[in-house]
């Protein structure tokens, strides 16, 4: 299929690589190899065409071991040799299948060496219902790389729910299917239905009102999103991306079986469960009535025997106990008995204790006198007085002894003393004016002033 904007190119008029000779011209001939014809009608198709859209059947599908692939591109009459380079197909999000109608970019080449007319491909994509099966693709990656798919996300579904909401189309099979399995397996659970279309151009946003309205009315402890089988365009409307952030907000588990087994919807892969069937996602959602009364009966049993064995087991404790217990009179009469053993010894204790206090009070005022202050002082005024009495007698007693060594050392002075000298007749003479002592004559002359001092006075003299 070629785009809208695709005009196909007259190629302008070329002259034939030969040309005719005509008669009687002397033309030289220009001769060309198979090489080079093959690489100008290869050059002339690049050049002229350039890059083209085409659309056809895959035939002869193979992938080289170098990982390019080969392949035959074909209608109802006609057919072209297609190759995809390794480095190009990688970039291709789906894997091609012999017989798919599909739509690829390229450019028409040719093979040199054998003279082949082919088409070197860059791009493919699925024709017709491949584009949905691409834009749901598209749509997973984009949604799984949010997080909306992620198990931490999922929503854990109640054992025994209250009501269970349905949101499902009320005229379609997929609605009969699942109320009689609830019935069947759990009739005492309500069921609420929330209709909304579940095919078609608005579909999906009447799948969404119907969630919003059974989000805000909060009376189902799970909802249950179904539908009948279809093709994947019957299905597109659980592909939406606006209904997939609405499951993923809702407060309210959701499980979701749409299509058969096979089919997969992004409502499927975004919802806290994915049921196989309509009918499986009934039995997901309620237990077996039936199942849980025999569980119901095997726990009564269980709890029964239970409280017997504990009732046994506490009553053989009361009999043992029972026995070994005592007359009370007998206890109560031991223990008075004890209770006034144990008053006397108290008494006792106490009135020891008591005297025992009273002694060593008696002993602490004793010991506390003898170190009173006035006690004290008393005793230290009189260590005073002997103190200061044997101060005086000891500088008495000193003063004494100075007296007598005084007297002692005048005595040997006066003994020594010029003066004792004096007293027996002799004399010292000294020059008036220098007082100094004269020894012999020669130290005076005439009309010197002289000095003698005798044992009781001086005499002024002059020598003549």
């Amino acid at each position: 299929m070629l785009p809208n904007n695709f005009e196909p190119i007259d190629p302008p008029m070329r002259k034939p690589f030969l040309q005719p000779q005509q008669p009687g011209q002397n033309t030289q001939r220009q001769v060309l190899t198979v090489s080079q014809l093959n690489r100008q009608a290869k050059n002339l198709m690049e050049s002229e065409l350039g890059t083209i859209w085409l659309e056809g059947e895959i035939s002869n599908f193979t992938q080289a071991a170098s990982g390019h692939w080969y392949f035959t591109l074909k209608d109802h009459s006609a057919q072209i040799k297609c190759a995809i380079f390794k480095f190009k197909n990688r970039l291709i999000n789906f894997s091609p299948q012999e017989g798919d109608k599909v739509i690829v970019k390229g450019k028409v080449s040719l093979y040199e060496a054998r003279g082949d007319y082919q088409m070197i491909a860059d791009y493919m994509e699925p024709a017709g219902l491949g584009k949905l099966q691409q834009e749901l693709n598209r749509l997973i990656k984009k949604l799984e790389a949010q997080g909306l798919f992620s198990a931490d996300n999922k929503k854990p579904l109640p054992f025994l729910p209250k009501t269970i909401g349905l949101i499902t189309s009320p005229t379609g099979a997929a609605i009969h299917d699942v109320i009689t399995v609830l019935q069947r397996r759990c009739p005492m659970i309500p069921i609420i239905v929330y209709p909304t279309q579940v095919q078609g151009k608005t579909a999906a946003s009447n799948i969404i009102t119907a969630l919003k309205n059974a989000s805000q009315r909060n009376e189902c402890d799970v909802l249950l999103m179904t539908r009948g089988g279809g093709s994947l365009e019957d299905l597109w409307s659980f592909n939406d991306e606006q209904l997939a952030q609405k499951i993923s907000e809702c407060h309210i588990p959701i499980v979701a079986a749409i299509g058969h087994e096979v089919d997969i919807t992004i409502t499927e892969l975004v919802a806290d469960l994915r049921a196989a069937t309509p009918s499986a996602a009934a039995e997901l959602v309620a237990p077996d009535q039936q199942s849980l009364w025999q569980k119901l009966d095997i726990y009564n049993q269980d709890l029964n025997h239970c409280i017997g064995s504990k009732i046994y087991s506490l009553q053989t404790r009361l009999n043992i106990a029972r026995l070994k217990l005592k007359d009370p009179e007998h206890s109560i009469l031991l223990a008075s008995r004890q209770l006034d053993i144990s008053k006397n010894k108290l008494r006792e204790a106490f009135l020891f204790s008591l005297e025992a206090r009273k002694s060593r009070l008696e002993r602490l005022s004793h010991k506390l006198s003898h170190f009173h202050p006035k006690e004290r002082l008393l005793k230290n005024e009189h260590q005073l007085e002997v103190l200061e009495n044997r101060l005086k007698n000891s500088l008495q007693k000193i003063l004494q002894q100075k007296r007598n060594q005084l007297i002692i050392t005048a005595n040997n002075l006066n003994t020594l003393s010029p003066l004792s000298t004096l007293g027996r007749g002799y004399s010292i003479t000294r020059d008036k004016k220098s007082k100094k002592v004269i020894t012999k004559v020669s130290q005076v002359t005439s009309q010197q002033n002289i000095s003698i001092m005798l044992s009781d006075g001086e005499i002024d003299c002059l020598v003549k």
